[in-house]
C-alpha cells in the first residue's frame, strides 16, 4: 500500500513539473517575414548586408533583451554618407572598424535585397534570407516571451 501511494505521488509530482515545464515562459527572437515566422533561441545575433554605395560588408551585432534590444555594435569597413561619427570606436585592424553603439531598438524592420545580400548571423551559422524572400520584403523581428509549448511550435530559423 505504501510502494502504490508512493507511485501515485511521484507520477503526481511529474505531471505538475511537466506542465509547469511547459508552461514556463521563454524568451526569443522572433523573425517575421511574408507571413511566416521562426526563432532564433540565442540572446545575440548578427545582422549582415553589402553598403548600396560603398559596396562594403556592414555587420550589427544585437543583444536581445525582455522587450527589446541592444544594437552592441557596428562592424564597417569604409566610412560613408550616414555613417555615425558620434560612436567610440573599440576595435580597429586590417581596415574593419568597430564601433560600439549600445542603443535600445524596440524592435527591427529591416528590407532585404539581392542587392544588399542581406544575411542573418547566430552562432557563425549564416542565412541569406535575401536569397529565399523577392527584393524589398520587409523582415520584423521582435523580442517575444510565450510558454515554452507554445514557443516549440514555432521553428528555428537556422
Amino acid at each position: 500500500m505504501k510502494l502504490k501511494k508512493s507511485a501515485v505521488l511521484m507520477t503526481a509530482l511529474f505531471l505538475i513539473g511537466l506542465c509547469g515545464l511547459l508552461l514556463f515562459p521563454i524568451h526569443y527572437t522572433n523573425v517575421l517575414v511574408e507571413q511566416t515566422h521562426c526563432r532564433i533561441s540565442s540572446d545575440q545575433f548578427n545582422l549582415q548586408w553589402k553598403h548600396s554605395v560603398e559596396k562594403t560588408r556592414w555587420v550589427e551585432n544585437y543583444q536581445r533583451e525582455q522587450q527589446h534590444f541592444i544594437l552592441r555594435y557596428t562592424d564597417l569597413i569604409s566610412f560613408g554618407a550616414g555613417t555615425p561619427n558620434d560612436y567610440p570606436i573599440i576595435f580597429q585592424k586590417d581596415g574593419l572598424v568597430r564601433m560600439q553603439v549600445n542603443r535600445q531598438i524596440e524592435q527591427i524592420n529591416w528590407i532585404i535585397s539581392k542587392n544588399m545580400q542581406g544575411s542573418i548571423v547566430v552562432q557563425q551559422k549564416i542565412w541569406p534570407i535575401f536569397q529565399q524572400h523577392p527584393d524589398y520584403t520587409v523582415v520584423q523581428i521582435t523580442s517575444q516571451q510565450q510558454p515554452l509549448w507554445k514557443a516549440w511550435q514555432i521553428g528555428e530559423c537556422l
